[in-house]
């Protein structure tokens, strides 16, 4: 009876712990730091901004935050002291919400700025001028799922060392990196974090030298490594975690910014099981705007296609079916590569990363061959968002030509990893077979130390909706109208610009298109899209999402081509792009390709 009585308190007291919590989310909307940007840090002004009175309301609402937060953990902690909760940032005394960019909002750069945006744009790949002036310690939303904000976790979570490389970086990113991790991270869960320069260029980047020096001597925690030569992000992460000392070892990209929450649910994870590691859920900063836009939350994971590539693709129904709770984590074929928290010993015994990968491109692949083929997990971790900059171009150069180095990276994990499904990437691209791609002894070696499977067991068991390139097209080829002998093209068009025609006689790539298993009409992965369900639309060329819905197209042979959702069917038209019309028995909508497979059946999609 008495034991009953006890197990009541225990219960009520953690359901208050856990209102209380609530509260506090309901309280504070987004969670920070200073409005103090790098124009303030090397100009040395102060920009506190806003009324005496909005101050002191904003104090009074951190106090109340942390008294909150502090009460909540001991009350937790009286209840059951081997357990804790999610770490909660406060507002510091000069935050100024109105601020730019503040709660991950857009930064618009006024007219008298763009010249020297634009300019600065260049030398980055996203908009420094934005990036100077808004807060290194700019507030973000909380994008997680609802349930993760009332997780509880173990008391003795192991530290973790981050380690960070950087070249020729902005110095905003970089530091907003560096702050937004100690900011939103347990000051008892971060070890060190270890700044690796690999070999930035002195002139024109002065201030990634004695500026940041400077800087971060305030920051006790930060340690700065530099390269002597240039040795590329690969062999720069091996420095860095030759450095780290904590039992965990979590790798950042320059540009991101973690979110509150974010790191708890990789190190319990990874304290759970050495064995598994952890990515988090990607979120996307804006390289224009700086917007903070959410990630997928379980929806997607990393997979790859036969060109050596690391693609996003919907998480299959089995996977889905396998977790219980939207906190559960996603078991992902393969990595990104930028963001992932990993047993230190355990990444050790597995073998680091292939030192002689240079730069990088194709180590994620690798790596996430190697975890799973030799017994590990690879997982995305929903309640864990870290915002990443996605660059469409790179603003430096490699040592050599950046495509030649990234596909000898990729021919290296091929030879060591692929075995025999090897063939489809020289296939894929057959000038491949002539890359000079280095010693691969060791790696071999190590493949048979550690007992890995064969690439067949990853794709039966872990990959296992991929599709092979011999089963991935019903039909195949130039997509021809019989009565004008005009064809499909993309005529090596932009995405997001409109399919086109020309005649049947030319020849190109740009015209030999697949009727995908997954009823897609692509040109290696562009997909014809149809968002434009009235008569007369055009077709527009996307990104392939694997999802149907505007991609799916339904054919027999040498008839119509329909699409599913508008039910139209796509026309000749009378100019330069088909268009879509109500299907008809006509002429101008029947369509020939070259090639069909009748073995090859569709695939039901997810």
């Amino acid at each position: 009876m008495l034991g009953l009585r006890r197990k009541r308190r225990q219960l009520f007291l953690l359901n208050t712990v856990l209102g209380l919590w609530f509260c506090i989310l309901l309280y504070t909307k987004s969670q920070g730091g200073t409005t103090l940007s790098v124009e303030e840090v090397k100009a040395n002004r102060n920009r506190e901004s806003g009324t005496e009175k909005e101050n002191k309301n904003i104090n009074h609402k951190r106090d109340i935050n942390q008294h909150m937060a502090d009460s909540n953990n001991t009350l937790l902690q009286s209840i059951n002291p081997n357990k804790r909760l999610i770490f909660q940032p406060t507002l510091p005394h000069n935050f100024n919400p109105n601020a730019i960019g503040e709660n991950g909002e857009s930064v618009i750069v006024p007219d008298k700025a763009k010249a020297e945006s634009d300019k600065l744009f260049k030398n980055h790949g996203f908009n420094q001028w934005a990036s100077d002036h808004m807060s290194l310690h700019r507030t973000l939303p909380d994008l997680r799922p609802s349930l993760c904000k009332s997780q509880v976790f173990p008391k003795d979570l192991p530290q973790t060392s981050v380690v960070i490389v950087f070249h020729n970086e902005a110095l905003s990113t970089l530091l907003r990196t560096v702050h937004s991790v100690l900011d939103r991270s347990a000051p008892d869960l971060i070890h060190q974090i270890i700044l690796v320069d690999d070999f930035s260029s002195i002139k024109g980047h002065e201030d990634l030298q004695d500026p940041l020096k400077k800087y971060i001597a305030d920051l006790k925690k930060v340690i700065l490594v530099r390269n002597p030569k240039r040795e590329g992000l690969i062999r720069s992460r091996i420095i860095g975690y030759s450095r780290a000392t904590a039992p965990i070892v979590t790798f950042l990209d320059a540009h991101c910014e973690v979110t509150i929450g974010w790191l708890e649910p990789l190190l319990d994870r990874v304290h759970q099981n050495r064995s598994v590691v952890v990515c988090p859920e990607i979120d996307v900063i804006d390289d224009k705007t700086f917007q903070y836009r959410a990630g997928s939350s379980g929806d997607i994971r990393g997979v790859f296609n036969w060109d050596m590539k690391f693609r996003w693709r919907l998480t299959p129904s089995q996977e889905q079916k396998r977790r219980k709770s939207p906190t559960d984590p996603v078991r992902s074929p393969t990595m990104a590569g930028g963001l992932f928290a990993i047993d230190r010993q355990y990444f050790q015994e597995i073998g680091l990363y292939d030192s002689q990968m240079d730069i990088w491109g194709g180590e994620n692949l690798e790596l996430s061959f190697r975890i799973w083929q030799c017994g590990g997990q690879l997982e995305i971790m929903p309640c864990s968002h870290v915002g990443h900059v996605f660059r469409n171009v790179i603003p430096y150069k490699f040592p050599k030509d950046a495509g030649l180095t990234i596909n000898k990276n990729s021919v290296r994990t091929a030879e060591v990893w692929m075995d025999g499904y090897k063939e489809f990437v020289y296939q894929r691209q057959p000038y491949m077979r002539n890359i000079q791609f280095g010693n691969i002894t060791e790696r071999l070696e190590l493949r048979k130390k550690l007992q890995c499977k064969s690439f067949k067991w990853y794709l039966d068991h872990v990959f296992t909706d991929v599709i092979l390139p011999n089963e991935s097209a019903i039909a195949k080829g130039k997509v021809r109208n019989p009565e004008s002998e005009m064809c499909l093209n993309t005529l090596g068009r932009p995405k997001h610009a409109f399919l086109g025609l020309s005649p049947c006689a030319h020849e190109g790539k740009t015209m030999i298109i697949s009727l995908t298993v997954l009823n897609e009409l692509a040109m290696d992965e562009v997909c014809f899209d149809v968002s434009d369900h009235q008569s007369g639309g055009k077709i527009t060329l996307l990104d392939c999402h694997s999802m149907g819905g505007n991609q799916f197209w339904s054919h027999k042979k040498n008839g119509k081509l329909q699409h599913r959702d508008s039910g139209l069917c796509l026309d000749r038209g009378t100019g330069i792009n088909p268009v879509m019309q109500p299907c008809k028995d006509v002429p101008s909508q029947i369509w020939t390709f070259d090639n069909y497979y009748p073995n090859v059946k569709p695939r039901k999609l997810n």
